[in-house]
């Protein structure tokens, strides 16, 4: 023990030491970070992540997303919200947040509110088709904001599109993977969904909706170790107490 400091200060100095870190980097920077926990579903280390940052959500949009995305993962519902549609407004009527924004009303059984932000967030990706058409982010928000209105061959479409215009967008393979899950085109969606998983090992949804592609075609074995593999990566996600399910009656 460094005996010129006592030990309280150093338990003190090393509490303090991960926030003092977390101020050092570029917020967006921040922002990305806790973005990858709330994939996941691991809300509380998102807080502990975005905490040091969250004053700065007013002028940083990647904060004022990530922190919009952790309100409504710990359902404050209006507060994600006002924070989503500030972000969305920051970057020119950027579509993401208005896709998280969409989600966080689907997974919460606000059904009305979720189509309207869907339409909100179809709008605002063809205007930045429009604008850019060679920007592939522009083309996944309009692919997903369309596929989650059940257009699932306009989706296609677009998913396609921000996939040709950015091979290595791992979502794009990712999203056409779960087209094919609602389209129940089982063989081509266990493809897509490999691919995405191999390009993005810890998309934890991915392994969800290959273990649901894997169910309907029969195959056992790879429902299991693709839930098992869900479970693993995202254990709090909305999905994971059906998957649990599932995994219990197929194991018996």
């Amino acid at each position: 023990m460094n005996k010129l400091v006592p030990p309280l200060v150093l338990v003190a100095l090393s509490l303090v030491a991960p926030r003092l870190a977390a101020a050092e980097k570029p917020p967006a920077e921040v922002a990305a970070e806790a973005e990858k926990a709330l994939s996941a579903w691991e809300t509380k280390e998102a807080r502990k992540i975005l905490d040091p940052v969250a004053g700065k959500a007013d002028s940083e949009p990647a904060v004022a997303a990530a922190l919009g995305r952790l309100y409504a993962q710990e359902k404050k519902y209006d507060d994600a919200a006002g924070l989503l549609k500030k972000a969305s407004a920051a970057r020119g009527d950027d579509p993401a947040p208005l896709l998280t924004l969409a989600e966080m009303y689907q997974t919460a059984g606000k059904t009305a509110d979720a189509e309207a932000a869907w339409k909100s967030a179809q709008q605002a990706a063809e205007k930045a088709v429009a604008k850019d058409p060679k920007s592939a982010p522009a083309h996944y928000a309009l692919g997903v904001s369309l596929q989650r209105q059940k257009k699932t061959d306009e989706a296609l479409a677009s998913l396609g599109k921000a996939r040709e215009l950015d091979p290595n967008l791992a979502a794009a393979t990712y999203q056409i993977g779960v087209t094919r899950v609602m389209k129940e085109e089982w063989t081509p969606a266990v493809a897509e969904l490999s691919a995405a998983v191999e390009k993005d090992s810890g998309n934890a949804m991915a392994y969800y909706y290959r273990g649901l592609a894997q169910q309907k075609l029969g195959k056992k074995d790879q429902l299991v170790l693709d839930f098992d593999r869900f479970l693993k990566l995202a254990p709090n996600a909305p999905e994971a107490e059906r998957a649990r399910a599932v995994l219990k009656a197929a194991k018996r």
